[in-house]
């Protein structure tokens, strides 16, 4: 039987991930980035938690105490004591399947468009440029997280923010001029 230290202890943890899940999705390149993707706000937030979790513990970690974590409703607010008691297990394994099927048939998109030349290795190399700088974007902002930032880095980051954002539009505008009729 856990101690009433350790109890103490897991909640204190749990408010720590749920906290930074609900940073990340505040993060407004995220919501621009999962707007855009194929994968759902409610799919995001689940494999966030599956995978802070497991990361975080060393080992798996309960899908219990994952469904616990998500908000069961549309308002997606994470600020404050945990007052919810999340969704059920299963539909967080449900959830996560959907999850990870959308990504593997993103990684599968990705490589058939480079395996017919649509996407060459030229090409390639302005989206690993752009996906590092999403990265260090992220380093950023995960040191900004609930902390007091000074207006000077306040500015920085939003000017990285607004050449991200236009670096990405860049990059897909291509396809979205493809997709539409005339």
């Amino acid at each position: 039987m856990p101690s009433k230290n350790e109890d103490s202890s897991e909640k204190q943890d749990i408010e720590k991930v749920r906290e930074y899940v609900g940073d990340i999705l505040a993060d407004p390149i995220v919501n621009k980035l999962l707007s855009s993707s194929n994968i759902t706000s409610i799919q995001f937030e689940t494999l966030l938690i599956n995978f802070l979790l497991d990361e975080g513990a060393g080992k798996p970690v309960k899908y219990k105490i994952k469904g616990f974590l998500r908000a069961p409703s549309k308002k997606r607010r994470f600020r404050g004591p945990l007052k919810t008691k999340g969704v059920t297990r299963g539909a967080f394994r449900r959830v996560l399947g959907q999850a990870c099927a959308n990504v593997i048939k993103s990684i599968y998109s990705l490589v058939l468009l480079g395996y017919v030349g649509i996407l060459d290795s030229p090409s390639l190399h302005t989206y690993l440029d752009m996906s590092n700088i999403i990265s260090n974007y992220m380093e950023q902002m995960e040191l900004s997280y609930g902390k007091d930032q000074s207006q000077e880095k306040k500015t920085a980051l939003k000017i990285l923010e607004k050449n991200l954002l236009d670096m990405i539009q860049k990059y897909a505008d291509p396809f979205f001029l493809a997709g539409r009729s005339e």
